[in-house]
């Protein structure tokens, strides 16, 4: 490597710490939340006899599944842009140019560092989060059903959209976008702390946001409405005829046919929950906490670019509608999922509104 190479990764890597510092004294109280959480979790873990070290590692491997999607993005782009744009300079040496300009830069530092405050805290969650069959038993499941049909005069909400989304292709697009959302989840955590073009309140805001969300909808309110999804529901709710009998017949039909990795990851958090299965993983149902997260991806994305907000709108309709056509949610779900995560959306902007006031 050349003396200049040389040099200028030293100069990026004096301008990421100080960068870092500065970001954890600027939200000390949102570190201090994340950290209090993770170890009072390895604290009743231990005391458990547990480790949360096999929930670690599961999520440190969606963070690099997360990275090597975000990296092929990002080749598909380099190349492309060398492509349209490289009309002097060989194609390739551009696209090589771009990518070692962004492999170097303090974007690839803030990232990873974004993601592993990420990894621990999720880890923390999905333990806790397995601990609410056992602290508060499957009990709204029946309750919630009946009040679904009560809002659609009598219809199951997946009988109502059947006709419409009722085909194997369109099945799968809803199992494509279910399964995009474990990576969106940190593509958007740390590309927004890591990109400069986001401005630091926005990203502030959306951090503030998902922890609260992730704490206050998937554990507290999770608890108190513990409730395990239609999938279940004819496991969970015995002696009554499951309204989503002929919903999962259809997609254990499509599942034969296209597999589909909704029905694997059924099946599998299942196995956990009965003590087949010694691994991570953790059923929960009301609210949900996909289109919590969806809606924050929509909320945060209108607020950094209009275009990418509507992106991130249609997304969590998807989301929406798939978890209700796939079986994970009922209606209620999702709609006090989004409530919810609005709400606290809403919340943390005056919050920061009254942090800046405070300031100036």
């Amino acid at each position: 490597m050349a003396s200049s190479e040389v040099t200028q990764d030293l100069s990026q890597a004096k301008r990421v710490r100080p960068w870092l510092a500065y970001a954890r004294r600027r939200n000390a109280t949102l570190y201090g939340i994340i950290f209090a959480f993770v170890f009072l979790t390895f604290l009743v873990a231990t005391i458990r006899g547990d480790s949360i070290l096999p929930y670690v590692f599961e999520y440190a491997g969606r963070v690099v599944r997360a990275f090597l999607l975000l990296s092929s993005a990002l080749v598909i782009w380099a190349c492309s842009s060398a492509l349209v744009q490289g009309r002097d300079a060989s194609p390739v040496s551009a696209a090589v140019a771009r990518l070692k300009s962004l492999a170097t830069s303090s974007m690839l530092a803030r990232y990873l560092y974004a993601c592993a405050i990420l990894v621990l805290f999720m880890a923390a969650f999905l333990y806790n989060k397995t601990m609410i069959p056992v602290v508060a038993p499957f009990q709204w499941d029946e309750t919630f059903a009946r009040w679904d049909a009560n809002l659609l005069g009598g219809y199951q909400p997946w009988q109502i959209i059947q006709p419409v989304v009722g085909l194997p292709w369109i099945t799968q697009l809803f199992d494509i976008a279910y399964s995009s959302w474990v990576p969106m989840v940190f593509l958007f955590w740390g590309g927004l702390f890591a990109s400069p073009r986001v401005p630091e309140p926005i990203r502030i805001r959306y951090w503030r946001s998902t922890v609260i969300s992730w704490l206050l909808i998937g554990l507290v309110m999770a608890a108190m409405f513990s409730s395990a999804g239609p999938c279940y529901f004819s496991e969970i709710v015995l002696g009554t005829p499951s309204p989503y009998a002929d919903l999962m017949r259809y997609l254990d039909e499509v599942a034969t046919a296209y597999p589909l990795s909704s029905s694997l990851t059924k099946d599998f958090l299942w196995q956990v929950y009965i003590g087949n299965v010694d691994l991570p993983g953790g059923i929960s149902a009301m609210p949900s906490m996909h289109n919590a997260q969806a809606a924050l991806f929509a909320a945060v994305a209108y607020s950094i670019n209009r275009r990418l907000g509507h992106v991130m709108l249609v997304y969590a309709v998807l989301i929406f509608l798939g978890s209700i056509h796939l079986g994970w949610h009922y209606a209620l779900d999702g709609i006090v999922g989004v409530v919810a995560a609005l709400a606290i959306w809403l919340a943390c902007g005056k919050l920061g509104q009254g942090q800046i006031a405070a300031i100036s």
